[in-house]
């Protein structure tokens, strides 16, 4: 097979690794048994600090025999925006899908998502729905959704675009100055530049097609660490008309997170957000009053 062939284009997949000596062989693996046959893969150890660069290194072998195109780097610390943006000066294919080092995906994936981007050629990117999955493998639940999501509702919060199982136009990415190194939240970001002042858009599709894994590392310092990265994506769209209205959703989520534990913090925003008319429109502030009330 190669990039010509209509009916199975190439598709580029990229692993960054970054400290999952647990989990890297098992992602690898459920790449390795995909259905969709043509596909290269990079897989780029981003200075891990335990034995993934090892875990990976007994893969290779079973690798190179299984993809049309396949690269396994080592290299110093550089992030994910950077290692991203390095598997694309590699990439040849006609799509691009990036799974974390601790997610899986099911084997039709890869599949799926192709046939509906063949289908749907103003689909710039392509989403599966996925169930979640504890640090031991067990199955905690789903997120499933269905859909077509432009520039708006990507940037009001009204989209849940799952990033282990997505898929997307790889020249749309370059044409959109690949991943910024300079936010954290590099999935939302690269969304909303693909769809912002075109006719294209975004679809999620209800087939469960990737496991995401939930850590016990979900705390209230990630929370933090999250608000401070979409604020930071929000800030380069200042002269969006939703602009304002996006930074109040924001606030939002932040009171919605806080109200479960820093309860004196929420009550300082919540006093905010009741002054602000746009919070009311907004059910994340409803459930964050009842989060204030009943969880201790």
């Amino acid at each position: 097979m190669n990039n010509d062939h209509a009916s199975s284009p190439l598709v580029t997949m990229c692993v960054p690794v970054y400290n999952h000596e647990h989990f890297v062989v098992d992602s690898v693996r459920s790449i390795i048994e995909q259905t969709y046959q043509n596909i290269e893969l990079i897989i780029i150890d981003d200075g891990s600090t335990d034995r993934s660069a090892e875990k990976v290194a007994s893969l290779v072998d079973e690798c190179e025999a299984r993809f049309t195109r396949f690269r396994f780097v080592s290299r110093p610390n550089k992030g994910l925006s950077g290692t991203l943006n390095d598997a694309l000066q590699w990439a040849t294919g006609t799509y691009f899908s990036a799974l974390a080092s601790d997610d899986i995906l099911y084997p039709t994936k890869t599949a799926v998502l192709v046939k509906h981007m063949i289908e749907n050629p103003k689909c710039v990117a392509s989403f599966g729905s996925v169930s979640l999955i504890d640090d031991q493998g067990i199955e905690r639940g789903f997120r499933k959704s269905a859909g077509k999501h432009k520039f708006d509702e990507i940037f009001l919060l009204k989209t849940e675009l799952p990033a282990p199982a997505s898929m997307v136009v790889l020249q749309a990415i370059i044409e959109a100055g690949s991943y910024n190194p300079e936010v954290k939240i590099e999935d939302w970001d690269m969304w909303m530049r693909l769809t912002i002042g075109n006719d294209k858009f975004v679809e999620v599709l209800p087939d469960v097609l990737a496991k995401y894994r939930m850590h016990p590392a979900n705390t209230m310092k990630q929370h933090d660490l999250v608000h401070d990265g979409l604020l930071l994506i929000v800030k380069q769209h200042k002269t969006h008309p939703l602009y304002n209205r996006v930074l109040c959703i924001l606030n939002c989520v932040r009171f919605r997170n806080l109200a479960t534990g820093r309860k004196k913090e929420a009550l300082g925003l919540l006093a905010k957000l009741l002054m602000n008319p746009d919070s009311y429109r907004e059910p994340r502030l409803y459930q964050g009053v009842l989060y204030l009330l009943l969880k201790w």
